[in-house]
């Protein structure tokens, strides 16, 4: 009896004619080595074992262990502490991640030409292929604890600071909010030497901002995702057409409402501070169980609103007083 399949998947297609099988291949797949791996540098099998070659440029990167399972020698083993990063290079290193070479396998290039790939990268790129992501410095415990001075002590306002200190007024507020959070942890207790440890580890292991070198920019906004996707207006040549006009294509508001939104946004700006209400002494008494409404109490100068107590008030006298207003509408004013 005659039976044809086929059996298709992602790697190989197999194909029954009758009794016959063929096996076709659709793609071949090639191993990826390293730019920098030549048979001349690659060391030999340690201890007579078989090692392929992706396993002897791993022994090569990592290097040999002490006694407590680390790599000493290998110079991505231990976070830095010096406020400094530490990435992978392969164009820089090629292989070659131990302090000190162990044999002659582990020297790779001169020094000239290693000192030169050294100055051309850049310590804040994780990735060196991709030069638009870069690692954001943090701001050191002094600057902090200026910044919390300044605001809550000396009463300058988060404008103020973030030009004086080259940051945004959002994270000149994030750090006021963290400060405050920490301390209330340290009261609560929930602070543990662990916690601490890890902080002190994270912290030396990020670059520092420093307002001279890296001052952000005040005027730059977020870009709204209603932009991220193209829009085509057909309008005459002579029609002008500007960022407001642009603005109201997507439903947004102008960039300059926006910018100054931002500014005169946080807790301690001037803008608050400035339209903060004092507290009046208003309340609102307390609601029961089958109450309806909930009835604030204002205190007012007697006088201002109402009428005071034993006044004597006749709408229907002859000789009240007769009102126009802008209308021509005929009206009976209080007084």
């Amino acid at each position: 009896m005659f039976s044809k399949s086929i059996i298709d998947s992602s790697a190989s297609s197999v194909k029954t004619v009758g009794y016959q099988q063929v096996s076709q291949v659709r793609y071949r797949r090639t191993l990826a080595y390293p730019f920098y791996s030549k048979a001349g540098n690659i060391p030999p099998a340690r201890n007579g074992r078989k090692q392929t070659v992706f396993k002897r440029l791993m022994d090569e990167f990592l290097g040999p262990k002490n006694y407590k399972g680390e790599y000493y020698l290998n110079k991505y083993t231990y976070p830095k502490n010096n406020h400094s990063t530490n990435y992978i290079d392969p164009r820089d290193e090629r292989g070659n991640a131990l302090l000190e070479p162990l044999s002659e396998f582990d020297v790779r290039e001169t020094d000239d030409t290693q000192n030169n790939r050294r100055r051309s990268k850049n310590p804040l790129q994780p990735f060196p292929l991709n030069s638009k992501c870069f690692t954001n410095l943090q701001i050191s415990k002094e600057t902090k604890a200026q910044i919390v001075e300044d605001i809550l002590v000396n009463q300058i306002s988060s404008q103020q600071a973030a030009l004086k200190y080259g940051l945004k007024i959002q994270r000149i507020e994030a750090i006021l909010k963290l400060q405050e959070v920490e301390n209330s942890w340290e009261q609560q207790g929930l602070i543990k030497d662990d916690l601490k440890k890890m902080s002190e580890t994270m912290y030396k292991m990020f670059p520092l901002f420093k307002s001279d070198k890296n001052a952000e920019n005040l005027t730059e906004i977020p870009i709204p995702k209603e932009t991220l996707q193209s829009r085509f207006l057909t309008i005459a040549e002579s029609e002008p057409f500007g960022p407001i006009d642009a603005a109201k294509e997507f439903n947004l508001e102008p960039a300059a409402v926006t910018l100054e939104r931002l500014s005169e946004g946080g807790e301690h700006s001037s803008h608050n501070q400035a339209t903060q209400k004092k507290d009046d002494g208003s309340f609102i008494a307390s609601m029961y169980k089958g109450d309806k409404y909930a009835f604030k109490f204002t205190p007012v100068k007697v006088g201002k609103v109402g009428y005071r107590y034993g006044r004597v008030f006749r709408d229907n006298r002859k000789d009240r007083k007769v009102a126009y207003d802008a209308a021509g509408n005929k009206y009976y004013p209080i007084d």
